[in-house]
This record gives C-alpha cells, structure tokens and sequence, in this order.
C-alpha cells in the first residue's frame, strides 16, 4: 500500500476518497486524475475494480504508486465494491465517486467544515448532462423523496466501520444506506460545497425495482408512520399528475404542453 501524496498534517482530517470500477476505461484516468492532482494533502485513494477486461486494469497499474490500496476481482456489483471500500480504508472521513466523477478541488474547504466524528456532511454536484447543480439541504420530506448524491458524502469512520450496502438493492443501495443511518439518528449537515462532478447518467438513473418494493418500509423505520403514509399519498398525486399529464399533451399545442410542463417541474422542485 503506498501513500498517495505527502506533506501531510496531522491537524487535518485523513479524507479517504473510494472510486470503484468495471470497464471504465473511457472515465477512470479523469478521475484518477482529479483526486492525484487535489492540493488538499492528507487523503489517500482507494480503487476497487470488478475485474475489468477492457484495459482499464493496465490504466489502473499506471497510477499504482498513487493509490493506496488496489483491489481487482469479481464482486457482486457496485454496492459490493463499495463495502470493499469501507473494510480497506483508514480516513477519519470517506467520500465515494464513481469511475465516470471528477473530484473539485474542494477539499480544503471541506476538511475545515468536519468537525463532528459522529456526524455526515454532505456537499452538492454538479450533473454532467445538464452543467446544473444538484443539492442544497435535505429535509425530511425531500429525503424521503429524492437521494443525496454519494459524491457528495462524506461519512465518518464512526458510520462507514460499522454499517454495510444491501446487495439487494442493485442500483439504490445507497438511498436505503443513508434512510438507515437517519433511522439510527446519525446528523446529516449540509455544507454548501459544490464537491464533485457527477454523471447523473451513470447505472442508478432508471431506478432499482427491488428499492422501491421495500421503499414505504424503509421509510417508515427512518421517519415514521406520518412520512409513510405522506409517500403514499405523493405516489398518488404522481399518478394523478401523469394522467392529466397525457391527456393534456393530447389536447395542447406543443409549445404551450412544454412550458407546463416546464412549470410543474419548478413546482414540484424537480426542475
């Protein structure tokens, strides 16, 4: 295991940044890159690959004397590479991106606002299809609605050495992660820091069928029966509103359907 960078200090924080990967030899060495190249000193990058057959191996020999630690074999997905993660480092916090993420020159700003051991701060990204910020604080309604980007996340070696990723949920491991770190009342606070780049295209966007089966459960056991049933009820306004929405694109002029479209969107903070 070799250190990634030197001239270190011991009064700040250890920041272990976990990238994972299989066959991501379009992205890997930009993200590589944009944690080796990080003016923030004291961290160490740790990388995880399934068993990569497309060269993304030999890209990653490239840096071997940058990274930390480096593990290549089959696993059972994402969620599973990122537990590898949590067993291998040895930040006092640890941030995860995704082999296609760039890392912002952040750090800095970010190991100045961690001053709780017991407690997750999260930042916000940047959408790689859209330039726009995603972010800003999370209530508990919009937890329960939406997820905080896990490049975005910093968690403290008090949370990611004793709690695991569900392998059951493929692509959502990560919501149900941070729901039960609500339910066990871990704090979340916010930083309003823009952390990373985030492909906001990559494996989780078309959902995980097996996360919202137990979603209403998970729910339930994070904020209580009051959240539970206003999910419920936000899957039925859902309906209601996707119905009116095709019988309006239906009867409207295209321009006037976009800009309601457009409208309810801002409205409902999906904009």
């Amino acid at each position: 295991m070799n250190e990634i960078l030197t001239e270190k200090s011991d009064s700040l924080p250890k920041i272990s940044i976990g990238i994972v990967v299989y066959n991501g030899i379009e992205h890997i060495r930009n993200a590589l890159e944009s944690v080796i190249r990080q003016p923030y000193k004291n961290l160490e990058l740790i990388v995880v690959d399934g068993g990569s057959a497309d060269g993304t191996q030999d890209a990653l020999k490239e840096y071997a004397e940058r990274i930390y630690a480096l593990v290549s074999e089959r696993d059972q997905g994402i969620y599973d590479a990122m537990n590898k993660v949590c067993s291998l480092a040895t930040g006092d916090w640890l941030l995860f991106l995704g082999c296609d993420d760039v890392l912002l020159d952040k750090l800095g700003e970010v190991a100045a606002m961690l001053k709780r051991p017991d407690t997750v701060y999260y930042g916000d990204v940047i959408k790689r299809s859209s330039g726009k910020i995603y972010g800003g604080r999370f209530s508990k309604y919009r937890l329960m609605r939406y997820n905080i980007c896990h490049q975005s996340l910093f968690y403290p070696k008090s949370v990611y050495t004793r709690y695991s990723y569900n392998l059951e949920y493929r692509w959502l491991a990560d919501y149900a992660y941070n729901l039960k770190l609500i339910g066990d009342k871990v704090p979340f606070v916010h930083m309003g820091v823009v952390v990373s780049i985030y492909n906001d295209k990559g494996g989780s966007a078309p959902g995980d069928a097996d996360l919202s089966r137990d979603q209403l459960r998970l729910i339930r056991e994070a904020f209580g029966d009051t959240y539970a049933l206003i999910e419920v009820l936000c899957r039925l306004r859902d309906k209601v509103a996707n119905l009116v929405s095709r019988m309006l694109r239906r009867l409207l002029p295209h321009s006037y359907w976009k800009y309601c479209q457009t409208l309810w969107r801002r409205l409902t903070g999906q904009g």
